[in-house]
């Protein structure tokens, strides 16, 4: 029997149903509006679509395609070529090369000699002239087919990933000859020789640093990742660091993440657990 007592405790009740339906509704509305928030900021940060960039490279529009990974990158990290390089656009570049960072002062000791320069071939390389540049070239923005044609990038942040991986290269000149300080004037220069010995663990550092990335600054392709991946994990790779020395100089001063360069060789053990991620 409904008493006027009992009404209104089911009246109280079913007010309390309908609050709390209420509030959880409230809740799925602002979880929802997160979720598509949260998607829209990646859609929005992954720039312009590489279709475009690569119509402005067939245009003949290069260092304006240049001009947007400058600016990209600049305003969401803060990525900036070590003092006194230019980026720029390099139409000389082969094909097979994105991007490239002239880290050689010097040629080969063998070139000193005479009778051994006659017979080194990289005696003649002109080491000099671009000295200063980072210089992306066509496959910076497209993946050159077989048959000549050339497919725009999957993502414009796997074209973010070459600039910053050269960038990387860049820095570490600069970190080497500064004595990995990363300020003032540099205060030696870098060898043929010093490059050889560095190469492995500056292409391993670049890699990882720019891997580090992915999934928070950078949302990259399956493709870019595993290539990214590849050069540092398979016993051929020419970013593999075993048994090759990294240099202990940290990421350059502001860089965002500077926690994912890292600064010494992996054990065996370690870049087998990197590799199977």
């Amino acid at each position: 029997m409904n008493t006027p007592n009992n009404l209104r405790v089911a009246q109280e009740k079913s007010r309390n149903r309908v609050s709390r339906s209420h509030v959880v509704a409230l809740v799925l509305v602002v979880l929802l509006t997160a979720s598509q928030l949260a998607q829209a900021t990646r859609a929005t940060a992954t720039g312009p679509d590489t279709t475009q960039v690569k119509a402005m490279v067939e245009n003949k529009q290069t260092q304006a395609a240049v001009d947007i990974l400058i600016q990209a990158a600049s305003e969401r990290g803060g990525w900036e070529p070590a003092p006194d390089n230019t980026v720029v656009y390099d139409p000389a570049l082969p094909r097979n090369v994105r991007a490239e960072v002239m880290v050689r002062d010097l040629p080969p000791s063998e070139c000193t000699v005479p009778r051994l320069a006659r017979i080194t071939e990289e005696c003649g390389l002109d080491l000099v002239s671009q000295q200063d540049l980072v210089r992306f070239g066509r496959s910076t923005f497209v993946n050159p087919q077989p048959d000549g044609t050339a497919l725009p990038r999957p993502t414009f942040d796997d074209l973010l990933s070459t600039y910053i991986e050269e960038l990387s290269h860049s820095w570490q000149e600069y970190l080497f000859e500064t004595e990995g300080l990363g300020s003032g004037p540099r205060v030696r220069q870098t060898s043929w020789e010093d490059a050889s010995y560095w190469s492995h663990g500056w292409e391993y550092q670049a890699k990882r640093y720019v891997l580090s990335l992915d999934g928070t600054l950078l949302s990259l392709s399956d493709a870019e990742r595993e290539a990214l991946k590849g050069s540092i994990c398979k016993d051929d790779g020419y970013a593999n660091p075993l048994g090759h020395a990294v240099p202990s100089y940290g990421a350059p001063a502001g860089w965002p993440n500077p926690e994912g360069w890292p600064v010494t060789a992996p054990t065996p053990d370690e870049l087998v657990a990197f590799c199977s991620q």
